[in-house]
Parts: C-alpha cells; sequence; structure tokens
C-alpha cells in the first residue's frame, strides 16, 4: 500500500509539474509575442525618427539661407538709407568731408552724390 501512495503521489506530482510546465511555456510564449511587437514599434520609431532628423536638417539650411537673405536685404537698405541721407545732405550744401564721415561714404561715392545733388547743381539749373 505504501508503494501504491507513493505511485499516487509521484503521478500527482508529474500532474503538477507537466502543469506548471505547460504554464511556464505559454507565458514564455505570450512575452515573446510582446517582445516581437515592441522591437517592431521601437522599428517604426526609429524610422519615423530618421525621416524627421531630415526634414529638421532641410528645415535649418532653409533658414539658414533666408538668414543670409534677409542679412543681404539689410546691408543693402543700409547703404540705401545712407545714400538717401548723403543726397539730403548734399542739398543742404554739407562738404564732401562730411558727406563721407556722415554717411560713411567712399570719397568717389561722395563726389558723385556732390555734384548729382548738390547745391552747385541747383545753381547751374537755376541759370539755364
Amino acid at each position: 500500500m505504501t508503494t501504491y501512495l507513493i505511485v499516487a503521489a509521484l503521478a500527482f506530482l508529474g500532474l503538477i509539474i507537466t502543469g506548471i510546465g505547460a504554464r511556464l511555456f505559454k507565458t514564455n510564449r505570450v512575452q515573446a509575442e510582446k517582445i516581437a511587437g515592441l522591437q517592431n514599434q521601437l522599428s517604426v520609431l526609429c524610422i519615423g525618427a530618421v525621416g524627421t532628423d531630415e526634414r529638421i536638417l532641410r528645415f535649418e539650411q532653409t533658414l539658414n539661407k533666408v538668414r543670409e537673405h534677409q542679412n543681404t536685404l539689410d546691408l543693402g537698405m543700409g547703404s540705401h538709407h545712407s545714400y538717401d541721407h548723403a543726397i539730403r545732405l548734399a542739398r543742404k550744401g554739407v562738404g564732401i568731408n562730411q558727406l563721407i564721415d556722415s554717411c560713411n561714404l567712399s570719397d568717389e561715392e561722395a563726389h558723385l552724390i556732390s555734384r548729382l545733388h548738390g547745391t552747385d547743381v541747383q545753381n547751374v539749373h537755376e541759370m539755364h
């Protein structure tokens, strides 16, 4: 009878071990599926991040071009403003040296503006 109890206990123990093994196998399979799903999601995120990086790079390049263009326009407007100011001063009879100093003009620019817009030109026009 002791052998029957031992055999019954071993059989019961075998069933328990088989049940635990089946649960572990099922749990392992579910976890493997979850890991595969997470790896797929991570791959999609990485691909999206690469695309975003490229778009950001293109945006930064475009922004730099716009900044350079704006700086060029600002420089052009600055000289235009200097010329306008120099013309007003020349019409008031300001000398060439003062045009050079006040408006940051070259000697040639100051002479040209003085000849075209200076008070001597107005006197010549009044004579004709």
